[in-house]
C-alpha cells in the first residue's frame, strides 16, 4: 500500500512539473515582401538591374489599383535622330483604340499623351512625362504596318489607254500588327503585351495609287483597333485575376 503512494505522489509531481514548462513557441510565419513602392530599375537608359533587386521585382506581391488614370502614348517609328517631325501623322489606330477604353469602368480617365519617338526616350523618361499628366498607367501602342502594290490581271488593259481610268489593274495589300503594353508607372514595371495582327488588301485603278495605299493602311488600322482595346481589357482582367491568385496563395501560405 506505502508502495502505490510513493508511484501516486510521484506521478502527481511530474504531472505538476510538466504543467508549470512553459509552451513552446509555435514556429513564427515567415514574412511576405511588401507590395514595390518605387521603380527599381536604373536611371541609365542602357539599364544595370541588381541580382538583389531583380529578386525583390519578382518575390514583391502585384500591386493592381483600378480603377485608375490611364494615358495611351503612341510610339512612332524614328524618321532620323531627332525623332518623328512635328507635324507627323498621328498613328490611324489610336483614336479608336481610345475611344473603346474609354467605355471600361476599369479606368477612371483615359487620355492621349504626346507621340514618342520609337527608341529616343528610355522607361524612366516614359515615367516623368506620365508624371506630367499625373497618371497611374500608361499604355503603349505601336503600329507596324508593311505595304505592297502590284499589277494584277486587269493591267493589261491599260495598253489601250482608256483602260486605265477604270480598271482595277493595281492590287493594294496591307500587312503587320499593331500592339498595347500596359505600363506601371509607379515601379516601372510592364504589366503584359497585346499583339494583334492585320491585313487587308484590295483593288484599284492606276490613278493616286500611293494615296489610295495609305488610305488602305489607315482604315485596316482604325478598323481593327477597337478590337485590340477590347484584347487589352480582357488581359488586363486575366492579369487581375492571376494577381488575386496569387495574393490569395500568400495568404494561405501566411495561415498555415
Amino acid at each position: 500500500m506505502r508502495y502505490l503512494l510513493l508511484l501516486a505522489f510521484t506521478a502527481c509531481a511530474a504531472s505538476a512539473r510538466m504543467s508549470s514548462m512553459p509552451m513552446a513557441a509555435a514556429p513564427a510565419a515567415t514574412p511576405q515582401p511588401p507590395p514595390l513602392t518605387q521603380s527599381l530599375f536604373s536611371k541609365d537608359p542602357n539599364g544595370k538591374l541588381s541580382e538583389e533587386d531583380l529578386q525583390r521585382i519578382i518575390a514583391s506581391p502585384i500591386e493592381l489599383d483600378l480603377p485608375a488614370r490611364v494615358g495611351v502614348m503612341a510610339i512612332g517609328t524614328d524618321i532620323d535622330w531627332r525623332g518623328p517631325a512635328p507635324d507627323r501623322r498621328v498613328p490611324a489606330g489610336l483614336e479608336p483604340l481610345v475611344e473603346r477604353l474609354r467605355k471600361d469602368a476599369s479606368f477612371s480617365l483615359v487620355t492621349e499623351t504626346m507621340v514618342i519617338p520609337s527608341g529616343a526616350l528610355g522607361m524612366e523618361a516614359l515615367r516623368e512625362n506620365a508624371a506630367r499628366y499625373r497618371l497611374r498607367y500608361l499604355i503603349l501602342y505601336r503600329e507596324a504596318v508593311a505595304k505592297h502594290q502590284s499589277l494584277g490581271p486587269w493591267a493589261w488593259g491599260y495598253v489601250t489607254g482608256i483602260g486605265a481610268l477604270f480598271l482595277p489593274g493595281h492590287e493594294h495589300e496591307v500587312y503587320g500588327y499593331m500592339e498595347a503594353s500596359m505600363f506601371d508607372v509607379k515601379t516601372g514595371l510592364l504589366m503584359f503585351t497585346t499583339r494583334r495582327a492585320v491585313t487587308a488588301s484590295e483593288t484599284t485603278n492606276s490613278w493616286h495609287t500611293d494615296a489610295k495605299l495609305d488610305r488602305l493602311a489607315a482604315n485596316t488600322l482604325a478598323k481593327y483597333a477597337p478590337e485590340l482595346a477590347g484584347e487589352v481589357l480582357a488581359d488586363l482582367r486575366r492579369f487581375a485575376a492571376a494577381a488575386q491568385q496569387e495574393t490569395d496563395k500568400r495568404v494561405a501560405a501566411i495561415a498555415r
